[in-house]
């Protein structure tokens, strides 16, 4: 599945206000593909409770657009694991702790609660 997700440059609208990176800590020795297969669920069933929202992840200050990047860009694995950034459009702040939990069950060991569902259908999560 290939998600977006950064918007692209808008002229003109001005940049939304958005919530500060919040991290999410990631144990590098759990990390598996079922983990970003996760991760891209939760934030496509964000995105259609949200239409409007943008979800930026940043590893280490720097957006990450393909999430399997991830593997390539974590490097050699770090006992004490590494941590992803979330930030999202300041509206509608009440789901945004949501997302965030959800990220970090998704970035775990039980991810697989997130991946098991038909393909095209959505996650019902918000």
């Amino acid at each position: 599945m290939d998600l977006e997700l950064t918007a692209g440059t808008e002229t003109a609208s001005p940049i939304p206000k958005v919530t500060g990176p919040l991290p999410i800590p990631v144990a590098s020795e759990s990390l598996k593909f079922g983990n970003i297969e996760a991760w891209l669920n939760i934030i496509q069933s964000y995105r259609e409770r949200h239409p409007g929202h943008q979800v930026s992840i940043l590893y280490q200050g720097q957006h990450v657009r393909n999430l399997i990047d991830l593997f390539k860009i974590s490097g050699e694995p770090d006992p004490k694991g590494f941590a992803i950034d979330v930030a999202t459009p300041d509206r509608d702040w009440k789901d945004v702790p949501k997302l965030r939990r959800l990220l970090a069950e998704g970035g775990g060991p039980h991810y697989e609660q997130f991946i098991g569902k038909a393909l095209y259908q959505v996650l019902r999560l918000f």
